[in-house]
């Protein structure tokens, strides 16, 4: 593998776990420590990281705020938080293969060191400091809008910044300002700037303004649009009432940031509304992203809900502090997405004596109503497609089977390596030795180290089909396979076809069979529906399940159309983005 392409799979690792190790690194790209070392030095000149004892962690460009200080320490320090706490919002509400604009401001700044890690993104920006910072994501296409700028700033402005921004039309425009009022709507302190910020208001299909609380009855030099022009505000917990209702009167989504708790709602409605918890798995795993983004968008077409959303960050002990703030919050009713175990009854056994319905996202909850994978039949209808490719292309021959498996999050989830299994058996002669069993913790480097370490115990030239847990075994297996030059004797099956694997399917990658398709992005409107069934008292069924459909190059363009039209915006000018 050659140096550049070796360093973008480092990468890759990185921005998919926030970190990596050197003995990891060394197995999954094949290469020496003293090869690794000389590639962690020379992405850390580079700015991408910063070196670690035996490894490395995603660096971080100092802000200008950052760097100049501030002789008010405790203020600055209380904004910081009020600042990421925003910005880590702000970059929730964008999804991979998005085009977007960033406007540049210290909460933009900040949301940018955020979006280093999505997927696929188009930006375009005026600000050299964000234009930097997402470069670092070889996946990322990155544009200045060109213009003047001034000293002492950072961001471009003038007459040919404000041109192009008005030609644009993209699916989001992200933009801060310096006073929110009922009287003269978003307004700024800079005559240039302000010029900029209206064209952005123009350029977005969804317009998101970011800006701290005080900033909310505040009113700055120059107006820049009125407030029933932005689509979305995501401010503090601790904004003014009389600015958040001037702003729901006007239809303005709100989100309400707090330390650990966000608040979702807009008054379009009213009468009764409802205060409906989630508790996402992670904000780090494509899956669970979707899954959220999906309520989000069916909450808020419902039209009747307020959402509190936080984040269990796979972590048990987060999970039930997580499911003591929405009780405290007081949601009428709660969805749980959460893997461990040993945290289940404790948790309901606090919601019960809340006297909150639950929802189980995925994983079981004694006494919850269970909405997710179908596991079994997901795994069958994985294993029956594999054991035909083996069929048709091996003559059905298959030496290993390799299982791909992530034991922490208990049987249920695990029924989808059983289905695989028990579908091949009747098709494909399988002996119990030729069944190799391997922990992954469902990330994607534990994936490609698992099954990189398979193929070094399975003898060259014997075929191997790699089932998994999720779609991160699939790219890790086949990631490992690439390394190893294992192309012609090994196939892959994916449970979920995460966008990278529906990738990898446009590209009719030889090895890769399929995805059973869990279709997280619409999860929210048969959870928003049955938690609605369930706050007005009418019967709901104890477990529905999603639905789940084979992925192959041959249903792409009918089940994804909008990633064939990626493909086209791949090759086609920024101003042909879709509108």
């Amino acid at each position: 593998m050659k140096p550049n392409a070796r360093r973008r799979q480092l990468m890759e690792l990185l921005l998919q776990s926030g970190s990596v190790h050197l003995p990891e690194l060394v197995q999954l790209l094949q290469v020496s420590t003293g090869t690794i070392r000389n590639d962690l030095r020379t992405l850390e000149k580079q700015g991408e990281l910063i070196r670690t004892h035996g490894g490395a962690v995603m660096g971080s460009r100092p802000t200008p705020q950052q760097e100049t200080g501030d002789t008010d320490r405790a203020q600055n320090d209380r904004h910081q938080k009020e600042i990421r706490a925003i910005a880590k919002r702000a970059a929730e509400l964008v999804e991979e293969g998005d085009i977007i604009v960033l406007a540049g401001g210290p909460i933009i700044d900040e949301m940018a060191g955020e979006l280093v890690s999505h997927k696929s993104l188009t930006v375009i920006t005026n600000s050299i400091l964000i234009a930097a910072t997402l470069s670092r994501n070889p996946t990322q296409t990155v544009i200045l809008t060109g213009g003047q700028l001034r000293c002492g700033r950072d961001t471009l402005d003038g007459h040919s910044t404000v041109a192009l921004l008005r030609e644009l039309r993209v699916q989001k425009a992200f933009i801060g300002c310096d006073g929110i009022s009922a009287e003269r709507g978003y307004t700024d302190d800079d005559l240039a700037s302000s010029e900029v910020k209206s064209a952005v208001f123009h350029s977005g299909r969804k317009v998101i303004v970011v800006a701290l609380a005080e900033q909310l009855g505040h009113s700055a030099l120059v107006s820049v649009a009125q407030l029933s022009e932005a689509h979305h505000l995501v401010t503090a917990d601790k904004a003014p009432e009389v600015t958040l209702n001037a702003l729901r009167v006007a239809g303005v989504q709100v989100s309400l940031c707090g330390e650990h708790i966000t608040e979702l709602y807009a008054d379009r409605h009213r009468g009764k509304r409802w205060r409906i918890g989630f508790a996402n798995l992670t904000e780090k795993q494509e899956f669970s992203v979707s899954v959220r983004q999906s309520i989000e968008r069916a909450a808020f077409d419902d039209g009747t809900i307020d959402l509190v959303l936080t984040d269990n960050e796979a972590d048990p002990a987060v999970a039930l502090t997580n499911a003591k703030g929405l009780i405290e919050a007081g949601v009428d009713l709660a969805i749980e997405y959460q893997q461990h175990e040993q945290t289940n009854n404790v948790m309901m056994h606090m919601y019960r004596s809340a006297h909150i319905p639950v929802i189980a996202i995925d994983i079981p909850l004694p006494g919850a109503t269970f909405f997710g994978a179908d596991n079994y039949r997901a795994g069958r209808i994985g294993g029956e497609a594999a054991a035909s490719w083996v069929n048709e292309q091996w003559n059905g021959k298959l030496d290993y089977v390799v299982c791909l498996e992530q034991p922490e999050s208990g049987p249920i989830p695990a029924a989808r390596i059983q289905g695989q299994i028990d579908a091949l058996r009747p098709v494909i002669a399988l002996t119990d030795d030729r069944i190799i069993h391997l922990s992954t913790h469902g990330d994607l480097e534990g994936s490609q180290l698992a099954a990189t370490q398979a193929l070094h115990d399975i003898p060259r030239g014997k075929t191997c089909l790699f089932v998994g847990i999720n779609a991160n075994s699939a790219l890790g297996a086949l990631a490992a396979a690439e390394i190893l030059d294992y192309r012609s004797y090994v196939a892959v099956v994916s449970q979920n076809a995460s966008a990278r694997v529906r990738r990898r399917l446009l590209q009719c990658d030889p090895m890769l069979i399929g995805a059973v398709d869990y279709f997280p992005q619409s999860y929210g409107i048969k959870v928003i529906s049955m938690a609605v069934a369930i706050l007005h008292g009418r019967p709901t069924p104890p477990a529905v399940y999603t639905d789940h459909i084979l992925v192959t190059p041959d249903n792409m363009a009918q089940l994804y159309p909008d990633d064939m039209a990626q493909v086209t915006h791949l090759t086609a000018p920024i101003l042909a983005a879709p509108v």
